[in-house]
């Protein structure tokens, strides 16, 4: 697609949320119209007085104008009121739809995408580009079809009034169009500057809230500062360069304003009297002002249709990312299990690194294993071994590159994500707590929850004996992340998270690694009863905690090496019980 045209483009993306609201768009350009005409009615009424009643004494016909005139900006007065209402109703509806539409789509993109994409980009879009786009549409689209409509009853009474007046106030026109030609390539540059430092302000933003505490720590500030100063001088440059490109161009746009009533004046100096009259010379004087204001306006609004192309770029380019993950055509709805096996057969498995993507280096390669039902499973090995990988391909928030993985003989591309999921509950090495309650943090307000369910879930994993101390129990509000919490306060909310679920595939992702040895206790008693009659697999560095496990694999630079029991494996004297005598020692 050709530069020139990628702004046409954009605007067809944008149709379809300006055709949900057809109704409101309708009624704001009819009551546009009806206040531009009222507008333009107002300098013709004006030369009718001076040329029919004040030249001619008409003190009664004078009158009869001076009502007619009031009863003209009554109404456009109402009119205005109510159009300026609508259009900013009608903002607020596109910017509803237009910010769900995004939002919907953050929820389905797969985990590659953010691996790759910084939180404060994410966070511009929804926020900034949005509101742009809602600009664009509500005060530009309907403002310049207004504006638009307004020229073309100006042009009408010129040529109406006085047709040779009118021809030299055109002369104009051709300068006007020759500057906006000129600076639109600039300016548009310009605002694609202004949009990338401010997502990269954002995204400082964000790891500098976030990480508040490291950098506190680290004493970190002067460098945190240095690269947020730079991000903010980079914003603070492109949008000079905007300022600057306006300046100059509104500069000339006033020039060709004043030119134009200096050529009526001069043509006014050898006709007045005979061609024209001073009524005319009025009202052309008040039609050129009328005439370069909506041109003006345009020109303003030239400023947030420019804002907006770049933030619809970055809008839709979102919006069109592939989701990769996705239900199979026919899904397959089996029931579902008390418990399940999970097998897989030779996986080889990479993350794709799309600034090179001839160069990533498999994670997994030819991995092949096999969980039956009801087992309790542990998987260990060095830091990078694949260990969290295998979870997340279970969970299929990465599709594998060979090979297949199975839940109950079934390859898990042919369950739909959703039957997939419900299967599976996983207690994620970093958990993340959201704001509301401890009972909607349990839940995470999803349906067919009683308050029993919630209790009972706390209960099998001893949460209920912190939650019983809150002030309000269950009903307790938390902050975001769970920072008025303890951690192990937190990770006992996780598991009473995952419980309440009762799945049929167990699994705990260093579920105990940032527990003290109290509540490790209280934590692997609680285990010990809620994974029994499931499929569980246990994730963790310190072995000491799964010495119970009916069996142990031994990932070491994604491929299984080792397998059988604790006491089998350190008789084989190999990974494991290497690392099971580093732990002890330590």
């Amino acid at each position: 697609m050709k530069k020139n045209g990628l702004d046409w483009r954009l605007l067809k993306r944008m149709a379809p949320y300006v055709r949900r609201n057809t109704p409101l768009v309708g009624a704001a350009l009819m009551l546009m119209v009806v206040m531009d005409l009222l507008h333009v009615l107002h300098p013709y009424l004006i030369k009718v007085g001076i040329d029919r009643h004040i030249l001619n004494n008409d003190l009664s016909g004078l009158l009869r104008l001076g009502i007619t005139l009031a009863i003209v900006v009554t109404a456009g007065f109402i009119i205005e009121v109510l159009f300026n209402y609508m259009i900013e109703y009608l903002g607020q509806r596109l910017l509803f739809d237009i910010r769900l539409d995004v939002f919907k789509k953050v929820l389905y993109l797969d985990s590659s995408y953010f691996d790759t994409t910084p939180v404060g980009a994410v966070m511009t879009n929804i926020t900034n580009d949005v509101e742009a786009i809602r600009e664009f549409i509500s005060y530009g689209i309907v403002t310049i079809v207004g504006d638009l409509l307004k020229i073309g009853f100006i042009l009408t009474a010129m040529l109406a009034i006085n047709f040779r007046l009118a021809l030299i106030t055109f002369l104009t026109l051709p300068i006007f169009i020759i500057t906006t030609a000129f600076f639109r390539t600039s300016i548009r540059r310009g605002y694609r500057g202004v949009r990338k430092s401010n997502a990269r302000i954002n995204t400082s933003l964000v790891e500098t809230i976030t990480g508040i505490r490291e950098i506190i720590l680290f004493d970190n500030k002067g460098p945190s500062i240095k690269r947020f100063t730079g991000y903010n001088r980079d914003y603070l440059t492109s949008f000079l360069k905007v300022i600057q490109s306006f300046s100059i161009f509104f500069a000339v746009f006033e020039m060709v304003s004043f030119l134009g009533m200096i050529m009526i004046l001069l043509f006014s100096h050898f006709t007045l009297g005979v061609s024209v009259q001073p009524g005319e010379i009025f009202a052309f004087f008040s039609y050129i002002n009328m005439f370069y204001q909506p041109l003006r306006q345009m020109a303003e609004k030239f400023n947030t249709f420019q804002s907006a192309m770049a933030a619809s770029e970055r809008i839709f380019s979102l919006i069109d990312k592939e989701i990769l993950i996705r239900d199979p055509a026919k899904p397959l709805q089996p029931e579902v299990e008390t418990a399940e096996s999970v097998a897989f057969k030779n996986v080889w498995f990479s993350y794709s690194d799309p600034d090179n993507p001839n160069e990533d280096q498999p994670v997994l390669k030819d991995l092949s294993f096999t969980i039956r039902t009801e087992e309790k499973v542990a998987i260990v090995g060095h830091t990078g071994s694949g260990k969290s990988t295998v979870i997340n391909l279970i969970n299929r928030l990465y599709d594998i590159q060979q090979g297949s993985i199975e839940i109950n003989g079934l390859d898990i591309r042919k369950y739909s994500l959703m039957d997939l999921r419900a299967r599976i509950t996983t207690v994620p090495q970093d958990f993340f707590l959201f704001s509301g309650t401890v009972a909607e943090n349990i839940t995470l307000n999803r349906p067919g929850f009683s308050s029993k369910d919630i209790e009972d879930a706390a209960r099998a994993v001893k949460a209920d004996t912190f939650i019983q101390r809150l002030p309000q129990k269950y009903n307790q509000e938390i902050l975001e992340q769970g920072k008025s919490l303890s951690t192990g306060q937190k990770q006992l909310l996780s598991f009473a998270r995952a419980f309440a679920t009762d799945p049929a595939i167990l699994i705990m992702d260093e579920a105990t690694s940032n527990i003290d040895s109290k509540t490790e206790k209280l934590i692997q008693e609680a285990l010990d009863r809620l994974i029994e009659g499931r499929t569980a697999i246990i994730i963790a560095h310190r072995l000491s905690t799964i010495k119970h496990m009916d069996r142990i694999l031994v990932l070491h630079n994604g491929r299984l090496v080792e397998e059988g029991s604790h006491r089998e494996l350190l008789k084989k004297r190999g990974i494991y019980a290497q690392l099971y005598r580093m732990q002890a020692i330590a």
